[in-house]
């Protein structure tokens, strides 16, 4: 997210640019029917897609503000088009203009326009003139750039106040932070950040899950967590599994497993008998009735017979549509469906992506999506079919590219690069959450549950042995 003028932060919340355009083949879409739907996030879609018609005026637009309820940079954008406000319109232009351009602009349009991440890219010179433009009206950015024009960027960051440290540090890229960053921080910054619990854990996962951070990492082994979250804890100690620390590990997943809900309990138990090689505390993860990965992972272990149930949809649309694909293809389908849509093809997320795959498309008939939503088929097609039907990649592997998440491959790329030998489970870790857990829990079952009988089933440990 680019950073914003004070005035601009007054009048919208979170706002962006994007140049995109929309071919219907119809106006649909008018105040009436904005009126009709609840508050939400799908009014604030078609809000959207009301003010890309052509056929809606300049007051209309302006009339369709008081029926937003969270403004985000699509909306915002196409307001600004179609509003034709000149001081709007100088908002947009400065978020979308390139940084070398933004160099010879004037203060609130580089506060508007520059993120840390392009400016990093800058030399001194070019940040120089940034910082000169910039310093009497906004002297706290002025001070961020700063860091990114010293020599040594590291001397410079640990003097910001806590607020000014995450905001730089979460939004430079990775590159950058591995090169100037990786150093163990001074005492007094380190107790200055840690005040900020909830950033603080953002912090800990951004340096723990990248083993380039080595020397960063290292330094995590002397923190006390009694002050930390359970979440906070369990990450020390998967940073001290991964520097063979075992006694470090040991303290922190106990003091993790003492804050834990019973929701995160399973997994905590599992990094303990994957340090101990207590079989003991498998049995406790096959005791608890909650079925996630490591209720499985653990009944894997023990040899243990135990059936789990895991409730599944039987959509005839979907199970009709794909008979004729291979069950790997259907099990990674269905799955990847159930994480992005549940299964509602009239789906709409925070980021105006629609359908039952959570896509970014441009929809053409507007009329048909508000009525039917996107159809099975049409989201399939915007896949990549090659890499969808390519057995020989990885489900974890596939999820990710398809859901563009390229951070997360990169962090497995550099997991693997650091160490050829990295524990699978732990590489998975890194990258894991919640939807990506829940992927392949689905795809483990619907395997499972479709394999013909006579026919061998899938063990969930082999999707992590084929990890790389």
């Amino acid at each position: 997210m680019k950073p914003y003028s004070l005035l601009f932060l007054a009048l919208f919340s979170t706002l962006g640019f994007s140049n995109e355009k929309i071919e219907e083949k119809k106006e649909f879409l008018s105040l009436d029917i904005i009126k009709k739907e609840e508050k939400g996030l799908r009014r604030d879609f078609f809000i959207n897609e009301l003010l890309k018609q052509d056929s809606t005026t300049q007051k209309q637009a302006y009339e369709s503000l008081e029926y937003i309820d969270a403004m985000n940079t699509k909306l915002f954008t196409n307001f600004a088009i179609k509003y034709k406000h000149d001081e709007t319109l100088a908002v947009v232009q400065c978020m979308n203009m390139p940084t070398k351009q933004l160099i010879n602009s004037y203060d609130d349009c580089i506060k508007v326009g520059l993120d840390y991440n392009e400016a990093s890219k800058l030399n001194s010179l070019e940040l120089n003139q940034l910082i000169n433009r910039t310093a009497d009206k906004y002297p706290l950015f002025a001070k961020k750039l700063k860091v990114l024009s010293s020599a040594i960027p590291f001397t410079k960051i640990i003097t910001l106040d806590s607020t000014s440290f995450y905001e730089l540090y979460f939004n430079l890229p990775v590159e950058f932070k591995e090169n100037y960053l990786n150093y163990k921080l001074p005492r007094k910054t380190f107790f200055r950040i840690y005040e900020d619990k909830i950033n603080f854990e953002k912090y800990l996962k951004q340096n723990i899950t990248n083993r380039n951070f080595d020397i960063v990492n290292d330094s995590l082994l002397s923190i006390d967590d009694t002050q930390l979250n359970a979440n906070s804890s369990f990450l020390l100690g998967l940073n001290a599994f991964s520097l063979n620390n075992s006694n470090k590990t040991i303290a922190y997943l106990q003091n993790a497993l003492n804050k834990a809900d019973d929701e995160n309990i399973n997994k905590i138990l599992f990094w303990l008998y994957k340090t101990t090689k207590n079989e003991a505390y498998l049995k406790d993860i096959i005791f608890n009735e909650r079925v996630n990965l490591y209720t499985i992972l653990a009944s894997e272990l023990l040899e243990d017979k135990k059936t789990f149930k895991f409730t599944q949809i039987k959509n005839k649309e979907f199970i009709r549509k794909t008979k004729k694909l291979s069950l790997q293809t259907q099990a990674f389908l269905y799955s990847l469906i159930k994480v992005s849509s549940d299964f509602n093809n009239k789906h709409i997320s925070k980021e105006f992506n629609i359908g039952l795959l959570n896509q970014n498309y441009e929809l053409k008939d507007v009329e048909n999506f508000y009525k039917s939503g996107l159809a099975l088929e049409k989201s399939i097609s915007l896949l990549n079919k090659e890499l969808l039907e390519d057995k020989s990649i990885n489900p974890i592997v596939k999820y990710l590219t398809l859901k563009n998440k390229n951070d997360d491959l990169e962090l497995l790329r550099k997991s693997f690069k650091v160490n050829d030998n990295i524990d699978k489970n732990l590489a998975f870790e890194f990258i894991s959450d919640k939807k990506l857990e829940e992927f392949i829990l689905n795809y483990y079952f619907y395997i499972n549950n479709n394999t013909k009988k006579g026919k061998k089933k899938i063990s969930l440990s082999s999707i992590f042995e084929n990890l790389k």
